[in-house]
């Protein structure tokens, strides 16, 4: 999803394909010739492949520069990669794991490890409210680190976490529903 809302951003055309995570599409035989590891996303053009979204949209970023979504300073590209890391590795992960116990059938569902999972992405917002404060996006202006939290900040909401004690988060969060490549999340969603 995050990389087709860049693919959008940067108002490229291409072919989106839905593939059925829940089913392990990606472990059928015809994917795995697209790509060995078996994970999303993909990016196919031409003579070259990428997977892992951090690593397409950077591709797309410096293979089509225009608009810029990167910081060209290697140090603000630094940082940036910083605020992906930070999305990846702290907060995808309670964010993923509210999503799994919501999809389990009610009988198995945790109170305790729902709240365990809130609790832990919740512990991480004072830092996005901070980082915020006074600016619009991570970096100053829109771009990758941003995009990077896009469906997963919509994800949280979905799963109850409320962004209100948080205000500069939730304007952030309300910016980037407001972007026509939010389309894609929706896409993404409704799939």
């Amino acid at each position: 999803m995050r990389t087709r809302i860049v693919l959008k951003e940067k108002d490229l055309d291409f072919e989106r394909i839905i593939i059925d995570l829940p089913n392990k599409e990606q472990k059928q035989p015809w994917f795995l010739a697209i790509n060995p590891y078996g994970k999303v996303p993909v990016l196919v053009e031409e003579d070259a492949w990428v997977v892992e979204s951090a690593l397409c949209n950077e591709y797309l970023e410096e293979q089509y520069p225009t608009p810029q979504l990167a910081p060209t300073d290697g140090r603000a590209k630094a940082e940036m990669r910083l605020w992906v890391e930070f999305c990846n590795s702290q907060f995808v992960p309670p964010v993923l794991g509210m999503l799994y116990e919501q999809r389990k059938p009610a009988a198995e569902q945790s109170a305790d490890k729902m709240r365990h999972q809130q609790e832990k992405l919740t512990g991480l917002l004072p830092q996005l409210e901070q980082r915020l404060d006074g600016r619009d996006y991570l970096m100053g202006e829109h771009g990758i680190a941003d995009l990077t939290f896009t469906p997963f900040l919509t994800l949280a909401e979905r799963a109850g976490v409320d962004f209100g004690p948080f205000p500069n988060v939730d304007a952030w969060h309300q910016r980037l529903k407001q972007r026509p490549s939010y389309e894609e999340v929706k896409i993404g969603f409704a799939a």
